[in-house]
């Protein structure tokens, strides 16, 4: 199998392809005059190929299907999307909105690729979309890494408990999560809702950072109730805008993630859990 580094997995392909022993490919990027992107894709013909490329911009989807059509000599083509950017938008919130998940898996579907591994999807009504689709979970790829530390998970939300778990009973650690009650109109009181965080180091985990927001404030009134230090673990570090900032300005010392997005704080590789579903798959 030959893996086909995408523009915004370059790091990610080369893992791949050093874990597999497989070839990765010399693909070439360039834009014309006008900011269209331009692909070329040699030495695939008969092959079977592994795509790797995360959905982060819309430009990356745009590669992505290009990269696909130029891979349509290939024996077999997998498309490994490690982030799947649209997938948010899994229902019409409202009247005259896309849905913008069912619109990526179909494109990918013009363009031949009907299996894709991806990793978390943030919203699992996505997963319906699709024909073909192996989601690998890197929560405890999060719990693997921060073993070694003597700590409590904190998931920001109830709505990523089930995915701090997974990772707190891989360290083997205390997990809870944080509850919010609006005491007025302007103001709202948020703690933990079992743990007893004081003197303790607390990690913070959730799927995506994006704004940095929800972790912030989280990070912020726990070192308020006690917590000796505050960090940060998830699987897509988007990291938009003022990110960084808002986070280390509210006291977060420190940001995990995984390599799903290429940044500074991807210092957990998901390359072992795809190497596992490729093998499943029949293809190492």
């Amino acid at each position: 199998m030959k893996i086909v580094p995408g523009s915004s997995s370059p790091v990610l392909s080369y893992r791949i392809s050093k874990m597999l022993g497989s070839s990765l490919v010399q693909v070439e990027y360039r834009r014309f005059p006008d900011g269209e992107i331009y692909v070329r894709v040699p030495e695939v013909e008969g092959e079977d190929v592994l795509i790797v490329q995360s959905i982060i911009r819309p430009e990356d989807w745009v590669t992505l299907m290009l990269l696909a059509d130029a891979c349509e000599k290939a024996s077999d083509m997998i498309a490994f999307i490690p982030y799947m950017g649209y997938a948010r938008q899994d229902r019409r919130f409202r009247e005259g909105e896309p849905l913008s998940i069912s619109v990526v898996a179909r494109s990918l579907r013009s363009v031949g690729l009907s299996r894709i591994i991806t990793v978390n999807l943030h919203s699992s009504k996505s997963r319906k979309y699709f024909e073909e689709l192996y989601e690998l979970d890197a929560m405890p790829l999060l719990g693997r890494y921060l073993r070694s530390h003597e700590c409590v998970f904190i998931s920001p939300d109830k709505g990523s408990v089930e995915r701090v778990k997974r990772a707190a009973e891989t360290a083997g650690v205390e997990w809870d999560f944080m509850e919010k009650r609006r005491i007025d109109s302007e103001t709202v009181e948020i703690s933990p809702g079992n743990v007893d965080v004081s003197g303790k180091d607390v990690v913070i985990i959730d799927d995506i950072i994006s704004t940095g927001g929800t972790v912030a404030e989280a990070g912020k009134a726990l070192l308020e109730l006690g917590a000796k230090r505050v960090r940060s673990a998830c699987i897509h570090a988007v990291l938009a805008g003022n990110a960084i900032v808002r986070m280390s300005s509210a006291g977060v010392e420190d940001i995990i993630a995984t390599d799903t997005i290429e940044n500074a704080v991807s210092v957990i590789s998901v390359k072992d859990l795809v190497g596992e579903s490729l093998k499943e798959m029949g293809y190492v």
